[in-house]
């Protein structure tokens, strides 16, 4: 595979050009360092805001009471809002001094149970005063019943309940396994959808440009997709991977520089066999992704006209079985979808979390996934080949399904 006959390159050489092409196609270091400037310099600025946002001072909005007697407890405290108890002392009043806007509300007291509040229009302080109020019932409730403090603490009291597993590894612990597992596969889902853009511009464009044919005739149409699966891969991870670093710096470093409270960072550790498994499985997912998804792009004549463009949401459906699962992580289901390559990548690091998992599930995903991930990368290449020779219609899929089964 890797000798060199008559001084023309191996088939490797020649995947390995076609991808450093592809990679330095769309991965430019100076746009990549000035969309780092951009992330640093927008994420300052939202930072700023939100917090002159709130520390901003804002007026108190005066509401009048009427029969304050009757709630049987005293007014409480409520940001922002100043109570005036004697100043209106009929309902129609208070009612006329909120439309002539010399309040800002009125709170009609109708039982020790029960209150209207008037507005001129919808207003956020409405709803802190109704939680205040309950509050204050209730801890007036309480304050009347016969019993101690000690007592009245005791009943206020949550259960306390933890949860541990049977075995914890030295140095590891549940927080900081769902931290890394989150973490890679968060990675492994913005790697498809940052990379998949540039899959379609990549080989659909290649479609369009006569200059293919002629390639194609010297790199046979496998190793030039391979190249581009390769190269398109290796693009969209560094670029997430950039993409992640920055953020991650942005929520370490600006909440301190601004004064404000630091986003909590865990240390990062947890289980070395489920980061191990949930890493390999993310990995693979992706080439598998990449090759469906270079399979499919490879009968698409137009992007912007294609309705199979729309293939490109079809890796959000795995996501969303994983997070249905999460109460139900040891039924039949899961299990069949933590093995089947299409959604072993977002289901099986689910159960390996919220679960215990046979050693051979995540033996027979990885086995499953390499498979698939080869299959389409087959299929991509057989599509490609035969779909640069057809212009202005793109295969049905019994064509494209003879193609595959003709070229075994």
């Amino acid at each position: 595979m890797s000798t060199v006959h008559g001084g023309e390159p191996s088939r490797w050489q020649q995947v390995r050009r076609i991808a450093r092409w592809e990679f330095n196609r769309f991965v430019k270091w100076r746009q990549q360092v000035i969309g780092i400037v951009v992330m640093v310099v927008v994420g300052t600025a939202s930072v700023v805001l939100t917090k002159l946002v709130r520390e901003a001072k804002t007026d108190a909005t005066t509401v009048a009471v009427v029969n304050g007697a009757a709630l049987g407890f005293s007014l409480p405290v409520v940001d922002d809002v100043v109570w005036l108890s004697d100043r209106y002392a009929t309902e129609q009043a208070a009612r006329d001094a909120v439309a002539a806007d010399s309040v800002g509300g009125v709170l009609l007291v109708r039982s020790a149970q029960a209150a209207e509040i008037v507005v001129r229009k919808r207003a956020a302080w409405t709803s802190a005063v109704e939680t205040a109020l309950t509050t204050a019932r209730q801890g007036a409730a309480f304050a009347a019943l016969p019993i101690t403090d000690v007592q009245r603490a005791s009943l206020l009291a949550p259960f306390s309940v933890s949860v541990s597993t049977v075995a914890r590894r030295e140095g590891g612990s549940e927080a900081s396994s769902l931290m890394m597992t989150g973490s890679i596969l968060a990675f492994g889902m913005l790697v498809l959808f940052n990379g998949f853009a540039s899959l379609f511009t990549g080989i659909t464009g290649e479609k369009q440009q006569r200059i293919t044919e002629q390639i194609i005739a010297i790199v046979p149409p496998q190793t030039w997709m391979d190249g581009k699966i390769l190269g398109l891969v290796s693009a969209a991870l560094v670029g997430t991977l950039l993409f992640g670093l920055t953020s991650l710096a942005l929520l370490a470093t600006l909440p301190r520089l601004l004064g404000s409270g630091s986003f909590p960072m865990p240390a990062i550790s947890g289980d070395p066999a489920t980061v191990t498994v949930v890493g390999l499985v993310t990995l693979l997912g992706i080439i598998m992704w990449f090759s469906f998804m270079a399979a499919i792009a490879a009968t698409i004549d137009d992007p912007n006209s294609s309705p199979r463009s729309s293939l490109l949401l079809v890796p959000i459906l795995p996501l969303g079985l994983a997070f249905s699962l999460l109460s139900r992580p040891d039924t039949v289901v899961a299990q069949v979808l933590s093995v089947f390559p299409l959604t072993s990548m977002a289901v099986l690091p689910v159960r390996l979390l919220l679960t215990s998992v046979p050693w051979w599930e995540p033996a027979l995903a990885v086995v499953l996934l390499a498979l698939a991930a080869w299959a389409f990368r087959r299929a991509a290449g057989t599509i490609f080949a035969l779909g640069i020779l057809l212009h202005g219609k793109e295969p049905t899929l019994a064509e494209t399904w003879r193609w595959l089964r003709h070229t075994r």
